[in-house]
């Protein structure tokens, strides 16, 4: 499993804007595919997954640092990706975020509904529910509540 931060946003509008990514990824309020625009911002990490050398990319992970430390994270694999490959990336990508950035907390807020995410952050990732935004997400004209979880990189051993 290689990881690699980009700036070729160009690639990654065209993971994000994949039919099969956009249509769950955002809520009642995301713009129309055709007006997506990618975040350029130079703190925001963009992260490809290529399961292995030589090989396409597969997704991506997205972290938004909320603050020096704790980020924000967002997954998105690309619909032919094995589900072997999205367990893999997703149980690797922690101790590569820990190894290589300055963040120290990872969390998501995940809709509710969204149970094969939720699963993916807990079973993968190693993310820990810890709380829940009532009806904080609309989508299809519903709110939804979103499920907080989270991570800390472990403190060095003594």
């Amino acid at each position: 499993m290689t990881f690699e931060r980009t700036t070729d946003y160009g690639l990654v509008r065209q993971i994000l804007a994949d039919p099969g990514i956009y249509a769950r990824m955002g809520d009642d309020f995301a713009p129309p595919i055709a007006e997506f625009v990618v975040n350029e911002h130079p703190a925001i990490w963009y992260v490809l997954v290529y399961p292995s050398a030589g090989d396409l990319v597969s997704g991506l992970f997205c972290f938004f640092p909320e603050n020096g430390v704790c980020w924000a994270g967002h997954v998105a694999f690309l619909r032919k990706t094995p589900p072997a490959i999205t367990l893999a990336a997703g149980r690797a990508m922690v101790p590569w975020l820990w190894a290589n950035t300055p963040c120290v907390r990872l969390v998501a807020s995940i809709p509710a509904y969204n149970r094969a995410a939720i699963r993916f952050a807990r079973r993968a990732m190693g993310l820990a529910a810890h709380g829940r935004n009532k009806a904080s997400f609309m989508k299809r004209g519903t709110l939804h509540d979103q499920v907080l979880l989270g991570i800390s990189k472990p403190s060095p051993q003594r």
